[in-house]
């Protein structure tokens, strides 16, 4: 007789892929008539745009666009020039599994980069382009909480687990023009730029998802003036967008990040033909995930107290993910100038942060390193730049269990100059970590009894038991009720602290 299964259904997200991949740009740059010669390169920065990750039949496409911006000393060794340009790049990985519903995130970062002046007007540069790539959607499993027969004995375990409500992805745009402050000179190119979007909150509400926060925007450019040194400027832009997410409710527990996405800025023409206005385009995509705590209870095992039981088991997974609280951390580094020969600082940034997680003992430590740039004029007003790699660890206590992760962004960075012509430099770092646990669960699929198979005649029988054999180890090898036995043997635990002689009473 097939016995009747209650089953619950759990959804849970399934990490389809969980990679990094590599995408070669190698490009070539020769200058315009109007820009000044190259004597030397100070700095080549790439900005990696990802513009679309999309899940189409069993492979993800991933399109955008490499921002390359070099900043070189002029013929007389003088001035500050640059210039920017902007190469394509896209590709192609095949997924595993089944991709219905499934979201995309894909973080880019330059993994390998040189950058060469071949002759003063032409620059060859090989980048390798790196991303990490994680692909989610929602799994449904039935999982067996109980057998329909008063003749079956069933073990249940229980597990905290999460619940996938959702993943999606959402893109908005920023356009906003930006004058500069009174007394900024105009603007002719712009040398560096970095964009960094800061959430500050995060809202769950039926059926959406609302997060605020602000777009961070730096700003170093080169005015028309020789004379003039580079000029810094900043700007933060506000926003607040709804996600709609169905399933999501005020229980949700909500995971946003924020890997990026297009952006350009341009000078502008003010009233009177000065370019004194920035022209901020950004197009940000937010991956949006959301997880609901529950309890779920799988039958492990089974058997019956008369005839024969034909149970035949499934292996599933649980997942349980925790956020743990925003980790601040400084990091502080005292940077030495060559020979001390420091006048003044023109533009100070931090570039390249890659993070770690990971456990020792009870506590979760974050590794880190990032480099710290310097563009800075000397005593004898020439223009120098330098690079230094940091490198940082942080513990705190925490005693649970799990697969660490962590991402994280620098929000600040302060310098001081000392008397030796050194850098005291500190950047603060928010860092997010987030504990994945996943269980390994053997759940009951089905289940057949056979009530004319013959059983033990034996009714009664005395057994001694050793010391950590389990209740439900015995009733299964006696075929008996684990109530029965606790009950005649005054046993309420599930696992005997001690040798005993145990009676089993089968009636």
């Amino acid at each position: 007789m097939r016995l009747t299964t209650g089953n619950q259904l759990y959804e849970g997200f399934e990490q389809i892929m969980e990679s990094t991949h590599e995408c070669p740009v190698d490009t070539e740059y020769n200058l315009p008539d109007y820009c000044a010669d190259i004597q030397k390169i100070l700095k080549c920065i790439v900005t990696p745009e990802v513009v679309s990750a999309a899940v189409i039949g069993d492979s993800l496409s991933v399109d955008g666009t490499a921002d390359i911006r070099v900043l070189y000393l002029d013929a007389k060794g003088e001035c500050v020039r640059g210039f920017d340009t902007k190469k394509e790049f896209s590709f192609n990985v095949r997924l595993n599994g089944s991709t219905e519903g499934a979201a995309a995130a894909v973080h880019p970062y330059v993994q390998h980069m040189t950058c060469r002046a071949m002759n003063a007007r032409r620059v060859d540069m090989h980048i390798t382009l790196g991303f990490s790539i994680s692909v989610t959607a929602v799994r449904r499993t039935e999982l067996a909480e109980r057998i329909e027969s008063d003749l079956v004995e069933t073990r249940c375990d229980t597990y905290a687990a999460s619940r996938a409500v959702g993943c999606c992805t959402h893109t908005f745009i920023l356009e906003e023009n930006i004058e500069l402050q009174n007394g900024k000179p105009p603007i002719e190119t712009v040398l560096r730029r970095c964009v960094r979007y800061q959430i500050d909150s995060v809202q769950a509400a039926q059926g959406a998802v609302t997060v605020a926060g602000r777009a961070c925007v730096e700003v170093l450019y080169r005015p028309f003036s020789d004379a003039a040194l580079p000029e810094r400027m900043a700007c933060e832009l506000p926003f607040t967008q709804t996600v709609e997410c169905a399933g999501a409710d005020e229980a949700c527990t909500v995971s946003v990040c924020c890997p990026g996405g297009e952006c350009t800025i341009q000078p502008r023409e003010d009233s009177v033909g000065e370019y004194t206005i920035l022209n901020l385009y950004l197009k940000p995509t937010f991956c949006v995930k959301l997880t609901r705590p529950c309890t779920v209870c799988a039958v492990s095992d089974a058997f019956s107290i008369r005839g024969a039981l034909d149970a035949k088991y499934k292996s599933a997974s649980l997942e349980r993910c925790e956020q743990l609280p925003a980790r601040q951390i400084k990091v502080s580094e005292t940077i030495a100038i060559p020979d001390g020969d420091l006048e003044r600082v023109i533009d100070l940034w931090c570039d390249g942060l890659s993070l770690s997680a990971f456990t020792e003992k009870e506590s979760v430590a974050v590794r880190g390193k990032f480099s710290v740039c310097v563009l800075y004029q000397t005593k004898e007003k020439r223009v120098a730049f330098l690079e230094r790699m940091l490198d940082f660890t942080d513990s705190r206590e925490w005693p649970g269990e799990g697969k660490l992760s962590a991402a994280g962004e620098i929000t600040a960075v302060h310098f001081t100059i000392t008397d030796a012509g050194a850098l005291e430099c500190t950047a603060e770092l928010s860092v997010l970590e987030q504990v994945r646990s996943v269980y390994a669960v053997r759940a009951v699929e089905s289940a057949e009894l056979d009530e004319t198979a013959a059983c033990d005649a034996c009714c009664a029988a005395v057994y001694y038991a050793a010391a950590g054999e389990r209740i439900w180890d015995i009733a299964k090898r006696y075929q008996a009720r684990v109530s029965a036995i606790q009950a005649h043997n005054d046993c309420t635990a599930d696992t005997l602290s001690e040798d005993r002689p145990m009676i089993i009473c089968r009636k």
